[in-house]
């Protein structure tokens, strides 16, 4: 384990601990006997017996070795200075070289910074920045440019934040557990929300006032937000979410949502009390908060994680209830779209991948079969996607499935669905799942299961759920050098 991990996992020790795998386990399930599959270096010709070449061998005619090094010397010494002409074109052309840069990672350009004082100049202006971080994701799959995800849990009992990670990829790994460390020593956070690389923590002064910092995990910068207080509304803070479409503007939002209770006249002429629901948006452009117009008068809607973990999504914010209940809101105008159509039933998980917005439900228990629906784009339906079938996982899992339960009463399932990763380009869909001590990545095409992570609860004593997390409890991260 690294350093950066361990140091990770000891700030977040009053939830669970997330070890990550550093030869991660990937199993085919595809056939009744599921075997484990190496990770890389797959080829159709690793099978041959050792006297059997491949046919591109077999094909290519007999050479003469010592021909073969004459020829192969004399075009290495042609064709030396070809290289190293074009990188001096490169070099002392800057709109050349900008262009180029425009296209790689955001963690390489960081290091790329060092290379030369021009190279530091370009890469660190804030106008390459800003222009990076709207081309950019318009360049990289959905997949690729999702590194991983922050997984909070709110506990506050605990000074503590219940801050950990899972990376999708072991060569990440380090990142995250470097990124995770650096936010945990910020102190004491009640919320966190994530959107397209930028992170906003929101911070309890006491029990009204509340204070936020907008951070750039990739780039360590952060800007403190002016702070908000509740006490003279005799409002009460529920969730923080941020808004930002690099596509859009290089700027971005804070949406807090909170509740304010009033006594109203119901038809019986009786004085009752009523929860309306809005939200105070900050626009970093102007540097000021604002209450939204549109106020919600819903008792329903009252729950503390309802309007945590907001999903931004052609242009508009969604949350969904834990039954049915869909929300939409427009940032920009500041008022809420009733007209989304509801849900069948339970959301096992909701989010947005590959520019679509998903939700996730049940189909048929019994037979562990899960649809995957998105949205239309002009919000008349939910269109579904695709079914997917557990039931190879549970032969290699089967704690997944609680066999003690009453099927009329609870749900029979010991595992979350956290997130649907899809990438129309490389035609692959993927889940992340959440079991009792692992968390593993599910690859619906191919049929193959990769173990990324071992979950070991603090409380061993406690249920199988204390080391289960839920989709809500989910931070996307991706790599962005938008500057704050």
């Amino acid at each position: 384990m690294s350093s950066a991990e361990s140091s990770a996992q000891k700030s977040t020790a009053n939830g669970p601990s997330i070890k990550h795998l550093t030869k991660a386990r990937v199993i085919s399930v595809c056939s009744p006997a599921a075997t484990a599959q190496p990770l890389a270096g797959k080829s159709r010709f690793n099978n041959l017996p050792p006297s059997q070449s491949s046919p591109e061998e077999t094909n290519q005619p007999h050479k003469n070795p010592r021909h073969e090094t004459s020829s192969s010397s004399s075009s290495s010494t042609s064709l030396s200075s070809a290289p190293s002409a074009a990188a001096f074109v490169i070099a002392n052309n800057e709109d050349l070289l900008t262009q180029i840069l425009l296209y790689l990672p955001p963690k390489s350009l960081l290091r790329f910074q060092c290379v030369s004082k021009g190279w530091l100049s370009i890469i660190s202006s804030p106008s390459f920045r800003s222009l990076h971080s709207r081309v950019y994701p318009t360049t990289t799959s959905s997949s690729a440019a999702t590194k991983g995800l922050f997984l909070f849990r709110r506990r506050t009992w605990t000074d503590i934040p219940d801050l950990n990670f899972i990376s999708f990829s072991e060569d990440y790994v380090n990142s995250m557990g470097n990124i995770v460390c650096h936010l945990s020593n910020y102190g004491k956070f009640t919320d966190i929300h994530s959107c397209n690389g930028l992170l906003a923590l929101a911070f309890m002064l006491d029990d009204y006032a509340r204070e936020f910092v907008v951070c750039n995990p990739t780039t360590r910068q952060h800007r403190l937000v002016p702070r908000l207080d509740f006490q003279e509304g005799g409002r009460e803070f529920l969730a923080l979410n941020i808004v930002f479409d690099p596509l859009k503007s290089e700027h971005y939002k804070l949406v807090c949502a909170w509740c304010e209770q009033e006594m109203i006249t119901n038809n019986f002429g009786q004085l009752v009390p009523s929860d309306f629901h809005g939200f105070s948006v900050y626009a970093s452009e102007k540097g000021s908060w604002r209450d939204s117009e549109d106020i919600l008068e819903m008792e329903d809607l009252y729950l503390p994680n309802y309007f945590r973990n907001g999903v931004l999504w052609n242009g508009n914010f969604h949350w969904v209830s834990d039954f049915e209940y869909c929300l939409c809101f427009d940032p920009d105008k500041e008022f809420f779209n009733l007209t989304m159509p509801l849900a069948r039933w339970y959301f096992w998980s909701f989010g947005e991948s590959g520019g679509c917005l998903y939700g996730i439900e049940i189909n048929d228990p019994e037979a562990m079969l899960f649809d995957i629906f998105e949205m239309a784009r002009d919000y008349s339906q939910w269109v579904l996607k695709c079914h997917v079938d557990l039931t190879p996982v549970t032969t290699l899992y089967p704690s997944m499935i609680d066999a003690d339960c009453n099927p009329a009463t609870d749900f029979r399932f010991n595992f979350h669905i956290l997130y649907f990763l899809e990438d129309e380009k490389e035609n692959r869909m993927r889940l992340l799942i959440s079991l009792c001590g692992k968390i593993i990545l599910y690859d619906i095409n191919d049929k193959i299961v990769k173990e990324l992570a071992e979950v070991v609860p603090k409380d061993t004593d406690g249920d199988w759920w204390d080391s289960c997390f839920r989709w809500r409890d989910t931070y996307r991260h991706m790599e962005t050098l938008a500057t704050l």
